[in-house]
């Protein structure tokens, strides 16, 4: 109850904010909403304990957020070690994580946090730049400025070079001093992280749907924690890519889903089955697989999906029309 209440609050801000959201209805997906806006996109998983984030859940994460150039975001109350502060950002496996409130700030009050937690305590990112010219601006040498705060003169050198996160007791009395904020906000709405795109595929069906793609000329992503199976890309598009069987209910709940995701990031989709006949479902087309073997190239691929939700498009106009 408490995460589908979190959800809820999450999507939400979001939407006040101005954002497209599409939610996930599948506990162990590796996120729960998508939300675009513009120039923004970002996956999102929402959890009450951000632990509970599983590595592989990180890694789909990671996957997606890198082939579609958007942000990958936790959010969440608790650690195993307490409750999340506002206004600070943790993190999970290289991944942002941070409470709603801190999120709201971010979206709607427009206040970037500067504070992250790393082990040992709350830390902030200097401005190197700006320290070094205040610090000449006001005449200290780095020893005199040094001794004021406490440090070594290699950690002030650090701070200067911008190699080195200060504590946030040594953060506020610099800003103390000049009386002017000198710490890095940190922009959680454009953040990028490095992933790994070569992931193998988990059934052999999964494994001679990628080797046809593949011959296609498509790059193949497998994605494991997610409505789809895979991200199909081509330099100019990516498709969200389904696989199973034959259809069930499972397929049409996760092809309902797929197709809401679709609408927010602007992206094609299909799902191949292993038997079953050609058919649309909230505009994801169902492709047999023996219909896929058919296909020459990347066009025809894109020309049959376009031609399976033309049809659709016209049938839901006759039924209309008769009415």
């Amino acid at each position: 109850m408490e995460r589908e209440k979190l959800i809820k609050t999450v999507s939400a801000i979001f939407r006040a904010a101005g954002f497209k959201t599409a939610h996930i209805e599948l506990r162990e997906s590796c996120f729960d909403i998508v939300a675009g806006r513009l120039l923004f996109l970002l996956f999102v998983k929402v959890v009450g304990n951000i632990d509970t984030v599983s590595e592989e859940q990180a890694s789909d994460l990671k996957r997606l957020s890198k082939v579609f150039g958007a942000s990958p975001l936790i959010v969440g109350l608790r650690t195993k070690g307490g409750e999340l502060e506002e206004g600070v950002v943790y993190e999970r496996f290289g991944i942002n994580a941070l409470r709603p409130e801190t999120l709201y700030q971010v979206l709607l009050e427009g206040e970037l946090p500067v504070i992250f937690a790393e082990r040992g305590g709350f830390y902030v990112r200097i401005n190197g730049e700006l320290l070094r010219a205040l610090r000449e601006k006001h005449g200290y040498s780095i020893n005199e400025l040094a001794q004021l705060l406490g440090i070594s003169r290699k950690s002030l050198q650090n701070y200067e070079k911008g190699e080195q996160a200060a504590s946030l007791d040594v953060a506020i009395r610099m800003e103390e001093i000049f009386d002017e904020a000198i710490a890095e906000p940190i922009d959680i709405l454009r953040a990028r992280v490095e992933a790994n795109l070569s992931s193998e595929p988990e059934t052999p069906l999964e494994r001679e749907i990628f080797e046809k793609l593949k011959k296609l000329g498509m790059g193949v992503v497998k994605i494991k924690r997610a409505p789809f199976n895979a991200l199909s890309r081509e330099e100019e598009f990516t498709i969200l890519t389904g696989i199973d069987e034959r259809k069930t209910k499972s397929t049409v709940k996760r092809a309902e889903m797929v197709a809401e995701v679709g609408k927010v990031i602007d992206s094609e989709s299909f799902f191949v089955l292993e038997r079953a006949r050609a058919e649309v479902v909230s505009e994801v087309p169902l492709i047999p697989k023996e219909s896929l073997n058919t296909i020459r190239d990347v066009d025809e691929l894109i020309g049959m999906i376009e031609e399976l939700k033309k049809s659709l498009k016209q049938a839901v106009a006759r039924d209309l029309s008769r009415r």
